[in-house]
């Protein structure tokens, strides 16, 4: 795992005023606190995690919104989400979304409600709304939820959420799109369909995502 650190962050790393974010088991939503987004924006900058003017995806947890800012006063785009049923969390298998700073790892594209298993798009189209039958060859298990039309892969940045690419943590389209707006998921964050084609067409691999629990 490789952590993108500024040459500011690195400086107060070697001054040890860093150490609650990057190192330990400590995630950044636990000592930086926000009321909305612009605050967020704000003490991100104070804290070195981002440089001021940088664009940014933050998902609001409490609000289940997506925020696209480039610095922190205006919005590019909002967009209802769906976060883990489970809550916020970063530990190994579970179906809890992570918290804290994140970065857009890769992105993969399928055909508008096209059905992605393994993040490979099949072939198969499923309109929104409409319940999946497929079963799982392995397991036998039915999937009623389906990963549609795309995904961005995300990975960690800070210690704490380091292991989120390995969870198979990612933005994807949703055949629950009536489920948007509150937490429904198995710990990705789901978008409408025709969302995550626009964040595959706008957003660029190495953004930067905050979680907000």
């Amino acid at each position: 795992m490789k952590y993108i650190i500024t040459e500011s962050q690195f400086n107060l790393i070697n001054e040890g005023l860093l150490d609650g974010l990057f190192g330990n088991d400590s995630c950044s939503p636990d000592t930086i606190k926000a009321n909305n987004w612009k605050e967020l924006y704000t003490q991100l900058v104070k804290s070195k995690l981002i440089e001021n003017g940088e664009k940014l995806l933050i998902v609001w947890g409490p609000e289940q919104t997506l925020y696209y800012t480039q610095d922190g006063k205006s919005l590019i785009r909002t967009a209802k989400v769906s976060t883990g049923a489970g809550g916020f969390g970063n530990d190994e298998n579970n179906k809890r979304t992570p918290k804290g700073l994140l970065k857009i790892e890769g992105k993969i594209k399928g055909k508008l409600y096209e059905v992605l298993v393994s993040k490979t798009p099949t072939g198969k189209i499923l309109g929104p709304n409409k319940l999946s039958n497929r079963v799982d060859k392995k397991t036998g298990k039915t999937h009623y939820a389906e990963v549609l039309t795309g995904i961005l892969e995300l990975d960690g940045i800070e210690s704490c959420n380091d292991n989120a690419f390995s969870r198979n943590i990612y933005f994807h389209g949703t055949n629950f799109e009536n489920q948007l707006g509150r937490p429904a998921s198995n710990g990705c964050i789901r978008v409408s369909n025709s969302e995550i084609q626009w964040l595959l067409g706008n957003i660029a691999e190495g953004t930067k995502v905050y979680i907000k629990p």
